[in-house]
Parts: C-alpha cells; structure tokens; sequence
C-alpha cells in the first residue's frame, strides 16, 4: 500500500505517549510536536490509528500546505485542490478551522472563504454544489492557518476519539477519556496489578484501565468514523483491522479493578458505560466515602482526580485534601498514589510530599498529577543513603519544584496481561461512613434517645400528638424533628460544613436514618426530609415534591389534615399550638379574620371556640381548598365560615369600600416574603407591616383584639406608627416547651382603642 504524511492531534503533554502508541502500531517516521504527532503510513495504518490509538483524537491526512497572506491567497490556494477527488457536487461537508498569528483572526472566516473555494469549483464544473452538514458530513475537512501558512487535512476521524461509544451520560466534571488514558500510560500501570480509584464519577478511569488491560481497543464498539464515506473507503479493509484488533482481546483480568464514589446515582452511570464498553466484569464498583475505601490487595495503584474548587466551595477544599491525606496513611499503606489536581494549594493539604510531579492540562486548566509513596510507619533511608535535602519553601514541593513535563517522563509499553482463570472476588466491606460521621450520629442517636423519652412522656401527660422531638440540639446536627403522630418530619437548616455536595447527601441519609433508627420509625415511608434555608428571592410555600399525600392528625381536640411531603411546611405550624389555643378561649360570639389563612388551623380554633361568624383568606385556592377540608373534617362547615382568595391589602381596601361590618378578632400571621405571580407587588412583612396592621385595625370593632405573629428573627415592629394602638409582645406565652428555639416566631396583641 502506498504510505503517506499524517497527523495525529493529542492534548497537551501527551504527545510522547501518543508517540510510543503509534510507534508500537508500526507508525514510521514518527515525530512529536506541540498537542500533534506526526508519522507516515499507510491506508491500513490510518484506520488501525483511529480504532487503537487511546491517546490520540484526531488523524488527519494533510493534503495541501501553502503561503496564505491574505484572503485571496487562502480562498485561491483552497480552490486549486482537486476536490473531486474526495468529494461529489452531491456531498456534504464540514469545516474545522484553526486560525494562529496570522492575518485573519477569525477562525470561521477562514472556514467561510474555504467553503466557498470548494463550492465555487463544484459550481463552475458541475452547476451543482456540496452542502454544508456540521454534523454528519460526507467530508470533514480542517485547515490549520498558522503564521499565515495554510494547511488542509481530510479528517479520517471525524467525531472526536475521546467519543469511544460507551459514555452516554457523565457525572460532575468528568475527565476525558483520552486524557485518562495517557495518564495510565503516564504512571507506568503494569496493567497485571490492582488498580483503585476512590473517586471513580463515572468510571472512566476504571474503564480505560480495563479495555487498555484486556487488549480491547478503544474504537472497537464505535459505529461511525470519517473515512467511512471517503471515496477510497475499503470496507474489507476496515472488517480485517477491526477482526485483528479483536483477536488479541484477553477474555477476563486476574487482578482487581475497582471503582468506588460516595454518589450513588453517578455511580449507576459508571457501571452502564463499563457495560456498554464490554469490562463490567472486570471493574468491581461500590458506593463507599473516599475515607472509607476498601483496599482490595496489600498493594496496588491509586489513581483519582479529586475536585479542584469547581465541585467544592472554596472553604471546603483544604479540609477535603487534608482528610485525602488522611486517609492514604490510615488505609493505602503499601500503595502508589497518583492524585490529579488543579489546585496546587489545596493538594499541599494533602500532607505527603510527591515523589514524582508531571505538569498536565485538563481542559484549559493547568493541573499537577502527583505521586504519592505511602509506607506503613515512617519510611526511613538506609544508614548510608543521604536523604534528599528538603525545599527551602516546602510550599513550593508541589507547584514548583522538580516538576516533569510529560515529554520528560519515561513512556513504556507495559507487558500484555496474561489470562489465566478469574479468581474469586475479593470480600467486600459494606458501604460504610468515616468514623467521625459515626462518632456524629453516636451523639446525634443519644440526644435524641434521651430527648424523645423527655418529650414522649411530656406530650403524652398533655394529650398532644404532634410535636417537636430535636431542635438543632447539637449545631452541627442542624435538623428540626417533629413527630406526627408515629410520622417524623425532618428540616435541614443550612449551615456551613466541609463536605462536597455528594458527601453531604450521604451524611444526612445516615443521619435521618439514624434519627429514624432512634425514634422505632421506617426511615422509607415514615420519614420526609426538607431543605430550610433563606427564602429570600421565592416564596417560603413553593411545592417540593409531588406525592400529594393528606394525612389526619389531632391537636386540641380537633383534626387536622397535613402534608408530609410536598411542602417545605407541613400545614400546621406546630410552634403555634399555644397561640391557637389562645384564639379559642377569646372566639367565643366574636366575628373572626384570618388574613393569610393558610390551611386555616387557626379558624378551627375560633370556630370550635364559638366564633359568630369566621372569613379566611388566602391567594391560593389550594389552601383555601384544604381549610375548607379542617373545617368539615370537625364539623364546622356552614355559611356562617366564608373562605375569600384575594390579595390580603386588597382584601382590606375593597372590605373598606363596601363598608362591611367590623371584625372582633384577627390572626395575622404572614410569609416573610413572598413574590408569588398573584401578588401585584412583593410581600416583604418587615417593610409593609405597619401599613397593613394600620389598614386592618380600621376593620377592627372597638376593643377589638389582633394576634400577629412573624418569624423573621430580625424584625422590628413600628411601634412608632402604631403608637396610638395598645401593642403587647406575648411570645414567651405562644412559644410551646417542646420548641427549644425560643425566637422560632414573635408574636403580639394589638387592641383597638
């Protein structure tokens, strides 16, 4: 066959890797450059470069180079290419420019100028034209214009070859699959040893080393290559280079690879592209903590790519380094660790000096794959050996000192792995957490051992079914646990940690689980978790989940409906079980408002107390709904109760408008804030409360008496634009002792004069 120049485009810092490959597939004249290699071969060599290479991922044939100065030289020496000879006026193509130090600085000008050179000579031949398919072209063309000189390559590739064909779907900031690759080769893998990966996403590591140990290549499961619709494409070609690809497949690995990430879900992603790439059998994969990862053998290789910031917050990431230091002393004695970072000062908190530093690039970030000699004990040199002498700035041991490129590392081509019979698994430790989450929950479970006896025995003197169990007893545990009736309810208050978002996911599983566990309830049907933080922004009643899900439950003599699941509250705010009880004994004959009725508990109240007559209002027609429900459920349903969806200042203005009569007794208790869609404004309580209390007390009967109530923790009353009301704070007196947030609301009086 006739051998000709061509051009394999890698990342930056792997071309020596990429050399060696193409060196072993029986490449000539072989020369690395910057991010490109360089190498003649045949039409044989081409395809077996674009099915094997791990490291490469483009080959391009270069067709024609010329001097381009400006648009004309560039659109003319375009044309002069016979491009008949790739393409028919009936084709499509595709153009890839890359444009440097030259007179264009627009890389899709020059793809536009090149495309009309090719068309224009289909047009004047043929009276026809290829079409352009950025996609799926016939043709995919790239045109390097570098120092104003021009090359033209035919892509033989075209999609990329980091695309292998296995990796639908990809966790958090992934790393590439060509870049993976090259670092196996990087480190010296022996390709006959353990290899681990405590930090696995969505394997590729994993699934690199398997295919690379096995012989298979990378592009065998790949469907569709760019020289696939060349004109000269020889499928027979093709067929006996994939067929002896596939010869020298090994059918199994006698050694352990594993995989293990503390997320779940992006771990279900890992083992279905290691299923579709054929070495799910190979790659054993858990769900496991970095700190908890079970070392499968004595020995071995580590090999991970830990967050760099993007995945973390920045006050988070030295306390994450710090513990992966931890944990290579405590559990990896006996391995090699290679760690690939982007943040050379958070590695530092990894607490070992690398024996090895090669500079990378991951994407366009700049990055550092480290190595680690972990030693049980303290590695000592023989008496006769002189220790290296330490950096005088031991800061700089990992971003600056001895640091290899990759063209400087060593690159072997490790000995084919043998196949003899797979042996048995290795026992596996189940899914465990580091021990200080477990030391965590141990004081976490006694608290709440202590503290539900406490409030168990307390609520049952008092006949209450509904109350709270743990209230951010412990700050680091910074939960609301109500019981409802043999329910819990769980809220998560926002406070700062190190942990990753994956990690945290986990920790407050275990810790819900563990509440579960404490309190004799199924953590699965019995327990329902929320998120509380600022509401600032959004509305502190927007839907969290769809389950939908009522349920009965009683306080004060009356029943309740509640919803466990869907929003962040529950539909009875438990920390006004006292205010409540307040409205009652006061309802008696009286005409009663409840302004932002919510799901009305508070109407129950006044209704069971004997109110005359009760309104409630409410912007939302599903509250408005679900009062409707509290009251029929106790039996007071009937036209003396009216439920009213409007705006709660509009509520007043029209009722004043109409001259209604006065109300005797009201129960503001609004959001902090709200933006909902209903509203003409935005509700915020601390800058509009003083005007609506003033608006409803123009509705209120002489002595008549208004509870208002908020929770936000820094709010001030107006008591100067109140000052002609009689305004009493009660909320020592609305607080219940199962509450041990003291400010979980503020309430007060407010009587007409």
């Amino acid at each position: 066959m006739t051998r000709f120049p061509l051009h394999a485009k890698t990342l930056s810092g792997l071309e020596h890797v990429l050399a060696a490959e193409l060196t072993d597939l029986g490449a000539d004249d072989v020369q690395p450059g910057h991010r490109l290699v360089t190498f003649a071969g045949d039409q044989r060599l081409m395809v077996r470069a674009n099915l094997a290479c791990r490291t490469a991922i483009r080959i391009l044939k270069p067709i024609a180079s010329f001097p381009a100065r400006d648009e004309r030289a560039l659109y003319d020496g375009v044309r002069q290419i016979d491009w008949s000879q790739f393409l028919d006026a009936d084709s499509s193509l595709a153009i890839d420019p890359v444009v440097w130090s030259s007179f264009c600085t627009h890389s899709l000008f020059v793809a536009q100028l090149a495309k009309d050179a090719i068309v224009d000579q289909f047009r004047e031949a043929t009276g026809r034209r290829p079409s352009v398919d950025r996609d799926r072209p016939d043709l995919r063309i790239n045109i390097h214009l570098v120092e104003n000189a021009a090359t033209v390559y035919l892509d033989s590739s075209g999609d990329s070859l980091h695309l292998r064909g296995y990796r639908k779907q990809a966790g958090e900031a992934p790393i590439g699959e060509v870049l993976a690759a090259g670092i196996l080769r990087l480190i010296g893998w022996d390709r006959q040893s353990t290899l681990l990966d405590p930090m696995c996403g969505s394997g590729t590591f994993c699934i690199e080393a398997a295919l690379w140990a096995r012989n298979i290549a990378p592009g065998v499961i790949r469907r569709r290559y760019g020289f696939q619709t060349w004109k000269d494409y020889d499928k027979a070609l093709h067929a006996a280079v994939l067929a002896e690809l596939r010869q020298r497949e090994i059918p199994s690995l006698p050694f352990p690879i594993v995989g293990s990430d503390i997320d779940a879900a992006v771990l279900a992603l890992a083992r279905e592209n290691a299923r579709r790439a054929g070495v799910a059998a190979d790659i054993g994969f858990d769900v496991a903590n970095v700190e908890c990862c079970q070392p499968p053998t004595p020995t071995g290789t580590v090999i991970m790519n830990p967050p760099y910031d993007e995945r973390l917050k920045v006050d988070q990431i030295a306390s994450f380094y710090a513990r992966l230091g931890d944990t290579f002393k405590q559990r990896l004695a006996g391995y090699t660790a290679w760690v690939l970072s982007g943040n050379l000062d958070a590695a530092k908190q990894i607490g070992l000096r690398p024996s090895r530093k090669i500079r990378l690039f991951n994407g366009p970030l700049e990055c550092r794959l480290l190595r680690f000699d972990i030693y049980a004990g303290t590695r000592r040199p023989p008496p006769d050996v002189q220790p290296p002498r330490p950096a005088d700035n031991d800061d700089d041991a990992i971003a600056e000192g001895d640091v290899e490129t990759a063209a400087e590392t060593p690159v072997a081509e490790p000995p084919a792995a043998a196949s003899p019979a797979r042996p048995a698994a290795v026992p596996r430790e189940p899914l465990s957490v580091p021990p200080r989450w477990r030391d965590q929950a141990a004081m976490f479970r006694n608290r709440l051992d202590r503290m539900g006896k406490h409030w168990r025995k307390w609520a049952r003197r008092q006949g209450i079914t509904c109350f709270r169990l743990y209230d951010r007893d412990i700050p680091d545990v910074p939960l609301a646990i109500d019981w409802y009736e043999g329910q819990l309810h769980v809220a998560e208050f926002v406070r700062p940690h190190d942990r990753s978002e994956a990690e945290h996911r986990v920790w407050l599983d275990f810790i819900v689980q563990t509440a579960a566990e404490a309190l004799g309830v199924d953590p699965d049907s019995q327990t329902f978790l929320k998120r509380r933080e600022r509401q600032r922004g959004k509305s502190q009643y927007e839907r969290q989940d769809d389950a939908g899900q009522l349920r009965e439950v009683h306080e004060g003599g009356h029943t309740f409906l509640v919803n466990l699941s869907d929003y962040l509250d529950t539909g009875l705010f438990l920390d006004h079980r006292q205010t409540r009880a307040m409205v009652q004994a006061d309802a008696a004959g009286k005409r009663f408002l409840n302004l932002f009725g919510y799901t009305g508990s508070f109407t129950v109240y006044a209704a069971a107390g004997g109110a005359a007559t009760t309104t409630t209002v409410d912007l939302s027609n599903t509250y408005l709904q679900w009062a409707r429900r509290n009251l029929r459920r106790n039996g007071l349903d009937g036209p003396s109760h009216q439920f009213v969806r409007d705006d709660a200042a509009a509520f007043l203005r029209h009722r004043a408008a109409r001259r209604e009569p006065p109300f005797d007794l009201a129960v503001v208790d609004p959001p902090t804030f709200s933006n909902s869609k209903r509203l003409t404004g935005v509700w915020d309580v601390q800058q509009q409360h003083a005007e609506l209390l003033l608006r409803l007390l123009e509705q209120m009967s002489p002595g008549g008496k208004v509870y208002f109530s908020t929770n936000l923790r820094r709010f001030k009353l107006d008591e100067q634009v109140l000052r002609h009301v009689a305004v009493r704070e009660i909320t020592a007196q609305t607080i219940p002792p199962d509450f041990r947030n003291k400010r979980i609301h503020r309430c007060w009086t407010l009587v007409k004069e």
